[in-house]
This record gives structure tokens, C-alpha cells and sequence, in this order.
């Protein structure tokens, strides 16, 4: 809606005196330098350079009766240029960069290539430019960039003339839009991008939520921190990545603190911002599975994780010493339940929690050969540790940090602490600079060393808690809070690839390009119903954001599961791409023959089940490092024309064939699962039933045992024998079914 120049609605008046509050940067309080006229086109070897100059609004408080609202209203500029960049990276790819600097430093100059987020080059494409009075376009083989000179707005279309992408302009006084601007307040800066999202458009992404797959309308926090559940809007992994159903996706590229409005506040504008003078995004179309295939080529594909990280892996918060890893491992066996790892939690040093990387003399003594003894067992053994070390007297780790300087510090020089209000836990704790390469040597060697010693695996807990105030090395923190992830899991995994060859790290926190190193596991999920659901939404939508390998505590970690929840979580946890069992305390154990026969029967099927599929499972996991598609699969990634598919969260394909739809609520409310079938034939796992679906919701009867399971036609599933262990392999295929 325009309003005409010449008359000013009473209601659209700002108010002289009331401006917005000025003790923090947001949209009410900074300056909009927006781009108002083309002043030169660069042509460049990828593409152009733009130089405009720009106009500039404020936000002002206005009443109109008792409503209070804020208006744009013009005002002197901050900034007297804008620069934009637009570069062809591919047929299909193109990048975006606004600033108030025309070739503006990144943020990441310090950081290696391989540790960043983008770590593609542009391919070598074919374009070229044309320009008249009323636009100019960017042109290759199977796209074309438009940009409207009037008003100053770039759109994009296929081949075929379809338009995918267009920059969505204010043509209103409320800032509920923010488009195309580099803000300033006092000496910081926000820059802003608005994009049109059709009324029907959904948006999926954003890494890992925890309260639905689909995007609009729902606040994101996108700052990473310790979750604390799985139920809220806190986040390990963010990940500034996302699909259209438009037939597009963006993946934006900074570290700095990033804010989403995704028809939050204007509900045809998906919105975004970054706390910096510069934006960088790439835009990339075609179907979602080219999507996400097209975003791995710019930040890197999965490595193939080895076979035994596909079996079962046992853990609980803690193991307190051999003789209990011991009867664990027993007992494993006693109760024919195939299994691969052991894991050890927090209490494998001297004092729990006293991180210095060294085993407890006295409870785990021997590590080398006890951990040799397990491996003759088959079993590989995985090892806690994190990016924070205890300031204690008696810590090794922490003499040798202090004294090397590869802790990150405060303004003084001395190694960062939070301050003495704040109150809780590990609130001491120091912080390893994974910036400084020397850093990155010391630790990497010291994570390098016990897996020489026979340790499998490294669990990297934490990495999201870091603070922005403290002082780094060789990049800021506003810039490294949550890329510091990346960097911190590219140390462990790259040690461990050096010392065995094997790709394999067990990641809590993550960003964009955290797939390059597999796997993430889903946090501190409380043990619930809403828990688990909210566990499978946070699995499928960080899948829609490039992750293809997970994993979640089975039983949930925090609190005690019922049988029933905790074989639901089972069933669900056997049939993610990696299962463990987990759980926080001593005496809330995780393990199958803690809870009662039938648990631990139900719980022996679906594991058998597993390993018996495991040729199907680890070809299609082959297949993920090839393609960026994810394991558990949400339907719309198969199904991209069946709107029906487009909001469900509840169920999913594990690979290309199987459909599983697992019991997320209690017997006590229904023995029913409402299951939606894609159209095609499809086949009961249990009963063979074959049901002809033309996109359609049906209904199975189900009991305590029964997770459903579909079966898509012409699907040759070949099953092995279910060994207990896969590290000699998986076992002989003893049987090839053809589901016809």
C-alpha cells in the first residue's frame, strides 16, 4: 500500500518528540541508510558491483488514539554510500554481499579456510550483463537477476521465467518490514534484508528447533547456547540455512548475532539481520533435494562415519571405573543385545568433571590395555571431554593453558572468567581459543594421543556457551560465538582422523558446515512425551539444514523414563541414522535390562531389527555424503508437490525406502497412529499389508511392540545376520526381500 505524497492520514503522523529508546541497537533505534539511487555498475570477473547512494529513516513513537506505535520517518543519513555486490557462483548459485564498504575485510580473515563456514570457491560460469533505463539483469544459462533501478529491488528467475526470490521493499511507515539497510547507532551497526514470502510459501531450516519443522510465524533465538531441554527455543545448533517452498534457499553467511522474522512482524516478509556493517547471503534454486545438494557444495559435505559408529552405543552420566564399564560390557552380551560402544561420560579423570584429559589412576587404571581388552570384546570405547577447563591447582590441562596463553582472556590479559554476579554452574571455568592455531596443536595432540591409545571416538559436549565480551585471538567474539563450534569440533575430528583414519566425532553444538564433521547428537532432552516429539522435530528440521547424521539420548536424559516412554524412545532411536542410550545420574541408568523384560525384549527386537538392516542403512548413509540429504528425512524433501506433507513433523523416511511413523504420546491416549502415505503403493513392515495410497491418512491399530513402518514398492531391503558386534563388518546377508 502507498501512501500519496500530498496527504498525511492523521494516523500515519509521527510525533515530534517521541523517538524510540535509545540504550540498545534494534530497529527502533538505528538509523535505515537504504539504498535510493544506482550511482555506478562495476563489472567484475564474477559479476557487478553497485554503488548507490542511499536515504536514510528513523523510527519515531506515535500515538494514534491509545495505541502506541512506531513510524518510520525520514532523516538525515549515517551513511552517504551503499555497496552491493552480486556474483555468480554457479548456474544455480548466486551471492548477495551489502555493506557501507565497498570491499569490506571479512570478519573470518584469520580463521583457515577449512574451519569456516563457507569453504567453496566460485565455479568458472558464463554471464553476462545488460543494462537499460529501467533495469539491469545478470544473466547465465539457468538464471536471470533483475534489478529494478526505480526502486531499487533485485529479483531472480529460472529458465523457465518463474521468479523464485524477490526483495521484499517497505512501501509502508511501521518498520514492521526492515528491507535492504546498514543501520547505525552511536558506533555499531545492523544490517537488514527483507525478502517476500508468498502467502502460501513455507520455510523450513534454521537448524535445530525443537517446536516444529515449518518456520513462519515462530520466533527464533538464534543465538547458540545450552538448551536445557528440548522443548524451548534455545538452540545447540544454528545454522543460518534455509528451504522455500518457493523453490529456493539461503544460506547466510556470519558469525555475528543473526535475528529471523519469518511473518513474525509483517506477515508477508521473511526478514533478517546481522550485527554488522556487511551481510553476505548466497541464494540457490530447483528442488530441495538440489537445494541442499547446492548448499553442501558451498560449505561442505558429510564424510562417511565408519561402520561400527552405526551400531548401538551404550552410555549413562557416568561410568565411575572399569569394574562397572566391565559388567556393563557383560551384561550387554548376557542379554544378547548387539552393541559397539562404550561410552565414558564425565568421571573418567581423577575428579568428576575435572577435565585434564588424563585417566583416574585409581578407578581407570591401565586405559590402554583395558580399552585393547574391549575392543577384543568388540566393543570401541568413546570418551567425554570439553572446551572448558576447571581453573584447579592440580589441573595439568590448566597449567599448561595458562602458561602457553590459549585461553581465551578478558580486557586485562588474564584468562576469561564470568563475572562474580554470575551465579550456577561450571561459572569458573576457563575457555580454550580454539582461534589460536597453537592452541588448536595442543589440544589436537592431546585428543590425537588417546585415540593412539585405543579411545574410538571423542565426545565433544559444549562448545555453544561462549562469551562475546571475551578476548580471542584471531577473530572477535561477536564474530565467534557461534562459529566457535566449527572450529572447536574441526580440532577433535581432524586429531581423530589423523590417528585412526576414521571420520567420526559426537557433537553437541554446530553451525553451517558443521556436517563436515559428523555426528551431532540432540542434548539434554527431559524425559517425556513432549520431549520426544520435540527430540524428532529437532532431528528432521536440522536434516532440512544439512545435517544428515544424528542422534539423541534414548530414554531422554534428564529425569527417569517410564517403560513406556522409554521403549517409544527406543524405537524412535533405533532407527535414527546413530543410537545411543544415555542419561544423566548414576541411578537413573538407560540401559535395557534397568527397565522391565518386556522393555528390555522390545527394546533386544528393534536393535536386532537394526542390525540386521544394516547393509540398507550404511548404503544409504553412503549415499548422504554424496548428495547433503539427511538420514531421517522429513516427507516434504521427497514429496515436494504434496502439500499435504508440507507440515508434518511426526513422522519421516529413514533413507530413501522406509517410512516410519513412531508413537509419540502415551497408550493411555490412543492405541491408533494416524499415519499420512505419500501416494504410491506402499507395504506394512509387519503385517506385509499392501496399501494403495493416492496421498492419503490411514490408520493403524497398534500396541506396546509395534513402532508402524511402510515399506516403499520395488524396495530391496537385504538383511545380515544380526551379530553382536559390526567390528569385523556386518554379518552375511542371509536374505533379500523384494517389496512388490
Amino acid at each position: 500500500m502507498n501512501i500519496p505524497n500530498d496527504k498525511e492520514f492523521p494516523q500515519f503522523k509521527t510525533a515530534e518528540s517521541g523517538e524510540a529508546e535509545k540504550n540498545s541497537i534494534n530497529k527502533y533505534s538505528v538509523v535505515h541508510n537504504r539504498p535510493d539511487k544506482i550511482l555506478d555498475v562495476e563489472e567484475t570477473g564474477l559479476g557487478i558491483i553497485l554503488t548507490l547512494s542511499t536515504s536514510a529513516k528513523k523510527a519515531n513513537l506515535s500515538y494514534t488514539h491509545e495505541t502506541a506505535i512506531y513510524l518510520l520517518k525520514p532523516c538525515d543519513t549515517a551513511i552517504d554510500r551503499l555497496y552491493v555486490h552480486i556474483e555468480i557462483w554457479s548456474e544455480t548459485i548466486f551471492k548477495v554481499l551489502i555493506s557501507n564498504e565497498k570491499n569490506p575485510e571479512s570478519p573470518f580473515k584469520n580463521i583457515p579456510n577449512e574451519m569456516r563456514m563457507l569453504t567453496a570457491k566460485p565455479e568458472k560460469v558464463k554471464f553476462n550483463v545488460s543494462d537499460n533505463d529501467s533495469e539491469i539483469i545478470v544473466k547465465t544459462s539457468k538464471t536471470e537477476i533483475h534489478i529494478d533501478k526505480t526502486q531499487f529491488k533485485i529479483s531472480a528467475y529460472d529458465n523457465n521465467g518463474r521468479m523464485f526470490y524477490s526483495q521484499r521493499k517497505n512501501d509502508f511507515r511501521t518498520p514492521d518490514t526492515c528491507d535492504m539497510a546498514v543501520g547505525t547507532f552511536n558506533s555499531e551497526y545492523q544490517t537488514y534484508e527483507a525478502l517476500e514470502l508468498d502467502s502460501d510459501e513455507i520455510i523450513y531450516g534454521l537448524g535445530e528447533r525443537w517446536d516444529s519443522i515449518v518456520r513462519n510465524g515462530r520466533t527464533v533465538d538464534f543465538y547458540n547456547k545450552d538448551a536445557v531441554g528440548t522443548t524451548s527455543k534455545r538452540a545447540y545448533v544454528n545454522i543460518p540455512f534455509y528451504i522455500s517452498t518457493r523453490g529456493y534457499g539461503l544460506f547466510l553467511n556470519s558469525g555475528a548475532e543473526t535475528t529471523w522474522d519469518i511473518a513474525t512482524d509483517d506477515c508477508s516478509s521473511l526478514q533478517f539481520s546481522v550485527s554488522d556493517n556487511q551481510m553476505e547471503y548466497f541464494i540457490m534454486h530447483g528442488n530441495p533435494k538440489e537445494i541442499i545438494k547446492s548448499y553442501c557444495s558451498l560449505t561442505g559435505f558429510a564424510p562417511l562415519p565408519p561402520l561400527w559408529s552405526f551400531g548401538l552405543w551404550m552410555s549413562r552420566n557416568s561410568y565411575v571405573s572399569w569394574d562397572v564399564v566391565d559388567d556393563i560390557a557383560d551384561k550387554v552380551r548376557e542379554n544378547d543385545i548387539p552393541c559397539d560402544v562404550l561410552h565414558l561420560d564425565t568421571a573418567w579423570f581423577k575428579t568428576d568433571w575435572d577435565c585434564d584429559l588424563k585417566f583416574s589412576d585409581e578407578r581407570f587404571p591401565h586405559p590402554t590395555e583395558h580399552m585393547a581388552k574391549l575392543k577384543e570384546q568388540g566393543f570401541h570405547t568413546s570418551l567425554w571431554q570439553y572446551n572448558f577447563i576447571p581453573p584447579n591447582a592440580d589441573n595439568t590441562h590448566y597449567q599448561e593453558a595458562v602458561k602457553n596463553g590459549y585461553l581465551a582472556k578478558n580486557e586485562s590479559g588474564k584468562p576469561y572468567q564470568l563475572p562474580e554476579k554470575c551465579k550456577g554452574s561450571w561459572v569458573k571455568d576457563v575457555i580454550i581459543d580454539f582461534s589460536n592455531p597453537s592452541a588448536r596443536k595442543w589440544y589436537g595432540d592431546k585428543i590425537y594421543n588417546l585415540i593412539k591409545m585405543g579411545a574410538g571416538a571423542i565426545k565433544t559436549d559444549f562448545g555453544e556457551g561462549i562469551p562475546e565480551e571475551a578476548v580471542y585471538q584471531n577473530i572477535s567474539g561477536r564474530h565467534f560465538h557461534n562459529l566457535y563450534s566449527l572450529v572447536y569440533n574441526h580440532t577433535v575430528f581432524n586429531a581423530t582422523k589423523k590417528a585412526s583414519g576414521e571420520s567420526i566425532v559426537w557433537a553437541r553444538s554446530g553451525t553451517a558446515g558443521s556436517q563436515r564433521y559428523p555426528l551431532h547428537w540432540g542434548g539434554d532432552s527431559q524425559c517425556s512425551f513432549e520431549a520426544l516429539a520435540s527430540t524428532l522435530r529437532g532431528a528432521l528440521s536440522l536434516g532440512l539444514s544439512g545435517i544428515p547424521f544424528f542422534s539423541h539420548d534414548i530414554g531422554g536424559f534428564l529425569g527417569l523414563p517410564s517403560d513406556e516412554l522409554y521403549i517409544r524412545w527406543s524405537q524412535l532411536g533405533l532407527f535414527s541414522s546413530h543410537a545411543r542410550c544415555h542419561g544423566a545420574g548414576d541411578t537413573t541408568h538407560r540401559e535395557p535390562w534397568s527397565f522391565s523384560k518386556e522393555a528390555c525384549d522390545i527394546f533386544r527386537y528393534y536393535d536386532k531389527l537394526r542390525y540386521s538392516l544394516m547393509p540398507y542403512i550404511y548404503k544409504e548413509a553412503e549415499k548422504c555424503t554424496k548428495t547433503g540429504l539427511p538420514m531421517m528425512r522429513a516427507l516434504y524433501l521427497e514429496y515436494p508437490k504434496d502439500r499435504n506433507v508440507y507440515h508434518i513433523d511426526d513422522e519421516y523416511m529413514f533413507g530413501d525406502s522406509i517410512l516410519i511413523a513412531p508413537v509419540l504420546v502415551p497408550m493411555s491416549r490412543t492405541d491408533v497412529r494416524s499415519i499420512y502415505l505419500p501416494q504410491g503403493v506402499w507395504f506394512d513392515f509387519f503385517t506385509k499389508e499392501r496399501i494403495e495410497s493416492t496421498g492419503m491418512w490411514t490408520e493403524r491399530k497398534i500396541d506396546l511392540k509395534t513402532m508402524p513402518m511402510y515399506i516403499k514398492e520395488g524396495t530391496k531391503l537385504e538383511y545380515c545376520s544380526a551379530d553382536k558386534t559390526l567390528i569385523n563388518g556386518y554379518g552375511e546377508i542371509t536374505e533379500t526381500q523384494i517389496w512388490k
